[in-house]
């Protein structure tokens, strides 16, 4: 059990959401759910 990691945050995230990401970039997608940037 030594080599378990305890440390109380492990399951949280350590990188940005991708989605929240891709919204950042290029605005909310398309109906299709494409992320596209146009009229950006």
């Amino acid at each position: 059990m030594d080599k378990v990691d305890v440390n109380p945050d492990v399951h949280r995230a350590t990188e940005a959401d991708e989605e929240q990401v891709l919204r950042d970039l290029y605005g909310e997608p398309d109906a299709d759910g494409i992320f596209r940037g146009e009229g950006s």
